[in-house]
Order: C-alpha cells, then sequence, then structure tokens
C-alpha cells in the first residue's frame, strides 16, 4: 500500500515567453489564505463556474496573487509582481492550469464538495454566516 510519501508531485509546465513554468495548483491551506486575502474570489468559486475569464473580472487584483501560489511561491511578493507584469493571455494560459490542477474534477464537484463537508461540520446548519 502507497503512503502520501509515494505520490508524485502533481503538475503541468506552462510555456511563458520561452519557458516552461511549472504549476502545481493551489493546496487547501493556499486557496484559504486566498479567499481571506480577496473576498471577491469567494463569489466567483461560489458560482460553481469559475475559469480564468471569471476569475479575471471578480477579482484583477488576485491574479498574481493565484498565479504565485500555483506555480509554488504563495504569498511571495517578487513571485506576485512578476506574475502581474505577465501580458493578459499568459496570466489566462497560467490561471487555466492553476485551476485544473487546484480543482482536477472541475469547479462545481469542488464547490459541491467543499458545502457538503461544511454542511456536515456544522451539523446540518451549512456554511457559517458572516457576523
Amino acid at each position: 500500500m502507497a503512503s502520501l510519501l509515494d505520490i508524485a508531485p502533481a503538475g503541468r509546465t506552462v510555456p511563458v515567453r520561452g519557458t516552461d513554468v511549472a504549476v502545481t495548483g493551489v493546496s487547501a491551506a493556499g486557496l484559504a489564505t486566498l479567499l481571506h486575502r480577496f473576498p471577491a474570489l469567494l463569489a466567483a468559486l461560489g458560482g460553481g463556474n469559475m475559469s480564468a475569464e471569471t476569475l479575471a473580472e471578480a477579482a484583477p487584483e488576485a491574479l498574481a496573487a493565484v498565479i504565485a501560489a500555483g506555480t509554488g511561491s504563495p504569498g511571495d511578493s517578487k513571485a506576485e509582481a512578476v506574475a502581474a507584469t505577465l501580458s493578459a493571455s499568459e496570466q489566462l494560459d497560467l490561471l487555466s492550469a492553476i485551476i485544473a490542477e487546484t480543482m482536477p474534477q472541475g469547479v462545481e464537484d469542488f464547490v459541491r464538495r467543499l458545502e457538503s463537508l461544511a454542511t456536515a461540520a456544522t451539523g446540518g446548519r451549512g456554511a457559517p454566516k458572516d457576523r
């Protein structure tokens, strides 16, 4: 039987300006941090149709942070600054790969499972509301 240590790192590469950039996706901790920093991401995610385009429209200021997190540098201001200088097309290429790596079964499935966990954790009352 395999352990967590036996799992090969997930990911893919995205060519950007002649260089292959490794995309690993965003961890649960990284996602929680991003949602706390950028509440508009929660609205985009909650709709179940988060695409790179939706994310760009819902929280343009968060794009660089998501790209940094999804390429292995969560919260790194230098990585975020570089991500912010990329063209819109390059950002969308990276974001598409990051979303696919972060939620491989799709956004709707991810949101459905997250809501199910929230319901179970709160005894059927659903996710806690902001006060």
